[in-house]
């Protein structure tokens, strides 16, 4: 195993090797031919070089790229079968071409294995589409990737980027993609087996790198019996270097695989002394072997000088260009090698695996050490390895994730032991079956001092994140914060792993943070969470910090602050876009907050979009905010299309409890508050009054509610009494949350006086409601309020035009106007709109949000925003339907 999807960018260098053209260190044959091949396909978008393993696919493209006659950068990526998940693929390919030279706007790398949504796609071709030279990507092994979806997004990626891109795939077979497509248009280039096969001059040439001339004959019958199959003549060039009678070994060679493999034992590993042969098939275990693992293996300390050796030997080895003095063997000679000691030494196979988990594990690629220690069917070993790695992190939230839960599938139940019940609780974990986790947890603390000392901290570490995920889905705050304090004390124990692995403590704070917001205790849960977001700034924590900065969002939301909220909802959102994060393998928080943001400022498409992607969620079920947020928000949207009778069954679909405990009190008071409003949108104040009287909790925002209800039920002079302590409350004062309430006090009184004549007072309330509103943009409560909003704005144009932000149907532009006689023309741009701006401009005017606006122009989210800022500020306005108006009254969109 050599491959992890936790940062290309970073790690072992062994990984980093799959992210390099081939370096050429031996002769090779000159083929111009093929080079000419090669050339002429990259001058189009796709190219396909299909053979069999060891046709010499990679080598033609190494030399074809040391020439240099690529159009522009090359970046490559060696793939494995490990790969075949969208999210480790692509973020491979990414990290390649950043290697190459190539810049991505706005493109992280995917952090989920499983899927990578189109956007980030979009974002990757059209930065390569926007180059002034071509980029080469050549995809090595494609042959190995099944992956349905890997196939589309290759397709797309490749149309879209045209034609700036110039894929050349190797491949075992024709590859993925719909050749046919290609072909009829002319844009494919085929280089098959048989361009591949060595003819007769190329072969003398290459038998004589060897020290190997054959006479005309012999030559003829090795390419007829290897069909010029280079791995076939190199192997058949190493056999002959030992043989008295080279033409006679050439006649007498089957051309059958089988058969040469047998030869590979024979005439390669058999000749070698006994005490290669043995270095030989103990190595052969691992896809990558560096000296001091392959003394680990061997019981030997020259494993750098036999390495060495078996490479001037030229014994079907080779090394890795981005790791110096590591190798690999060739892939067929891998498989003889296995087989062999598979049938020579049984006993010694799993000892070697678990002996390679060990070096793996103090590498810090817990994959591989993970890997191999199933490989050896040692479970305890395997779980070690994990937890005493601090591994659990990337079990439950990295992009390892779906590599290590699939590694460590065949985990018995009844394997006993402490690390096996921890690494159990957390797959029951991932799983969301939390009474088996909770149980599996219990036994892992309960056997942790049979674990040696050193290994305890690990463990008690990795318990404390599971049981403050417990803690979470319960609510609970003080098992939430006894878990961060053990969390934490474990963690300083072992300093430099957890220097390593900060995902862990970012997932404690974020898991507590929330909790505390669930609870009600806003600034507790605002240090917390601003300390994950510090803990959150590495590779690895990817989860943690989408979670977090959705639930710094909701805090916003809570005090009051719409623009706060909504840009950090906006800020997970284009995380999660930029690292390619499908809305169903979000948080849904951050969406959420900006479905809440947009019904506050009556922006009804855009709430509607943004609740139906935080209900997409799959962890929205088990999130305690976005399962009783999101039905709660979606019978708000049945109320604002004045559908009371729908809201209120929508309310059935709102959780009752969360983790068999009650709501919070702040959350009853929300949902009762909501009850009471569709009630008497219904006209039953009885019924409203009803909703709220089974209410304990006092504040501002439930004394406007039996206001309200006071007022709708013909007591006007008890609501103004229970309206005065929050009019009265001296604003820079007030809680965050009664300033919002503010707003609604003020709206009543309006309403209040305008039913008893007093349109003076009225006018007066209102203009204190669109004082405390202002800041925030804040439209629904005016919007909500009835006529009298509009009838007062109507008959007071100054007062309109103070406050244009409330827009139509509350506010005409044309009444707003200042009051000159005639109706002075709209103020030309400060500076005239660039051609993309004027065709973001058209699509903000059919209501398209920021997002599909990018994927249908194949722009990053944030390129977007830039755009639609640059034609705020040149139009003059800070609104979107301001923008659009503004537009058609310059004539710059069609009329209205």
């Amino acid at each position: 195993m050599d491959t992890t999807a936790a940062d290309p960018a970073g790690g072992h260098p062994l990984l980093a090797a799959k992210l390099s053209v081939p370096v050429i260190r031996t002769p090779v044959v000159g083929r111009p031919r093929l080079i000419e091949l090669v050339s002429h396909g990259v001058e189009g978008p796709l190219t396909v070089v299909s053979g069999a393993a060891g046709a010499g696919k990679t080598l033609l493209l190494a030399s074809w790229t040391a020439e240099g006659s690529a159009p522009g950068p090359v970046a490559w990526v060696t793939l494995d079968s490990f790969d075949d998940q969208p999210g480790v693929f692509w973020a491979y390919v990414i990290e390649a071409l950043r290697r190459a030279g190539v810049e991505l706007e706005d493109v992280g790398h995917p952090f989920v294995a499983e899927s990578v949504a189109r956007p980030l796609l979009a974002r990757v071709a059209d930065s390569l589409a926007r180059r002034s030279t071509p980029v080469v990507l050549v995809l090595d092994q494609l042959d190995v990737l099944g992956h349905r979806q890997i196939r589309e997004d290759i397709d797309f990626v490749l149309h879209a980027a045209a034609p700036m891109l110039r894929l050349v795939l190797l491949t075992r077979n024709d590859g993925p993609l719909p050749l046919h497509r290609y072909e009829l248009r002319g844009e494919l280039e085929r280089i098959r087996d048989a361009d591949l096969a060595f003819t007769a001059e190329e072969a003398a040439d290459l038998l004589r790198q060897h020290g190997i001339r054959l006479t005309p004959r012999g030559l003829a019958s090795l390419t007829e019996n290897t069909r010029g199959w280079a791995a076939g003549l190199r192997l058949s060039a190493v056999a002959m270097q030992r043989q008295a009678d080279p033409d006679g070994f050439a006649a007498a060679l089957p051309h059958a695989g089988g058969t040469l493999a047998r030869y590979l034992v024979d005439e390669v590993l058999d000749a070698q002394p006994d005490e290669i042969r043995e270095f030989l098939l103990r190595t052969c275990i691992v896809d990558r072997l560096c000296p001091t693992l392959a003394d680990l293996l061997t019981g030997r300390s020259d494993g750098e000088d036999a390495l060495a050796a078996l490479r001037r030997a030229n014994v079907l080895i080779e090394e890795l260009d981005q790791a110096p003095g590591c190798y690999r063997y060739h892939p067929l000679f891998t498989h003889v090698l296995r087989r062999e000691l598979l049938r020579r030494s049984p006993d010694l196979v799993g000892e070697l695996h678990r002996r390679a988990s060990g070096w793996f594990e103090q590498a810090g690629l817990l994959v591989e050490a993970v890997g191999h220690a199933t490989a050896a069917g040692d479970w305890q070993l395997a779980t070690a390895s994990l937890v005493r790695g601090l591994g659990l992190g990337a079990l439950l939230a990295g992009r390892q994730r779906s590599q290590l839960d699939s590694a460590l599938a065949g985990l018995p139940e009844a394997e006993p032991g402490a690390m096996p019940a921890v690494v159990r609780a957390a797959r029951a974990m991932t799983r969301f079956e939390l009474d088996v986790s909770r149980d599996q947890l219990a036994l892992a603390e309960k056997l942790a001092d049979e674990e040696p000392e050193a290994h305890r901290a690990p463990l008690l570490a990795s318990a404390a994140v599971l049981r403050s995920i417990l803690a979470r889905t319960a609510g609970d705050p003080v098992a939430a914060e006894a878990s961060l304090a053990d969390g934490e004390a474990q963690l300083a124990r072992v300093p430099a792993l957890a220097a390593q692995h900060p995902e862990l403590r970012a997932l404690l704070l974020s898991n507590v943070g929330t909790v505390q917001l669930w609870t009600g205790r806003l600034d507790a849960a605002e240090r917390t969470l601003r300390a994950g977001l510090a803990a959150s700034a590495g590779a690895g924590c990817e989860y943690p910090r989408l979670n977090i900065l959705g639930r710094l969002a909701l805090v916003e939301f809570m005090r009051g602050h719409l623009r706060r909220a909504a840009q950090l909802g906006e800020e997970e959102v284009a995380f999660a876009e930029e690292n390619g994060l499908p809305p169903a393998n979000r948080t849904g928080a951050g969406h959420l907050v900006l479905a809440m943001v947009a019904m506050e400022r009556s922006d009804r498409e855009t709430a509607r979009r943004q609740v139906e992607d935080a209900g997409r969620a799959v962890y929205a079920q088990h999130d305690p905010f976005v399962s009783l947020f999101v039905p709660l928000m979606r019978a708000w949207q049945h109320a604002d299309g004045r559908d009371p009778r729908r809201a209120l069954e929508g309310l059935a679909h709102v959780p009752a409890t969360v983790g068999g405990q009650p709501l919070p009190g702040w959350l009853r008071v929300w949902v009762a508050l909501s009850a009471a409003a569709f009630r008497l949108a219904r006209r039953d104040p009885a019924g409203a009054a009803a909703e709220l009287d089974g209410v304990a909790e006092q504040g501002a925002a439930l004394t406007v509610g039996r206001a309200a209800v006071l007022f709708a039920a013909g007591e006007p002079a008890r609501a103004t009494e229970l309206l005065a302590p929050v009019l009265a409350t001296v604003e820079p004062a007030a809680e965050p949350a009664d300033a919002v309430a503010r707003v609604e006090a003020w709206l009543l009184t309006a309403r209040i006086r305008m039913a008893a004549g007093d349109r003076t007072a009225a006018r007066e309330a209102l203009r204190r409601a669109l004082s405390a509103a202002r800041p925030e943009e804040r439209r629904r409560p005016f919007m909500a309020a009835g006529p009298v909003v509009r009838e007062l704005l109507r008959s007071d144009a100054d007062l309109a035009a103070a406050h244009r932000w409330l827009g139509p149907p509350l506010v005409d532009p044309a009444a707003a106007a200042p009051r000159t006689g005639t109706a002075a023309p709209a103020p030309a741009p400060v500076e005239a709109l660039t051609e993309r701006e004027l065709t973001v401009l058209a699509r903000l005017a059919q209501a398209m949000s920021n997002e599909d606006i990018a994927q249908d122009l194949f722009l990053s989210v944030n390129t977007v925003k830039t755009h639609v800022r640059g034609i705020y500020r040149k139009l003059g306005v800070s609104r979107r339907n301001e923008a659009v108006r503004r537009a058609r009254e310059l004539g710059l969109l069609g009329s209205a």
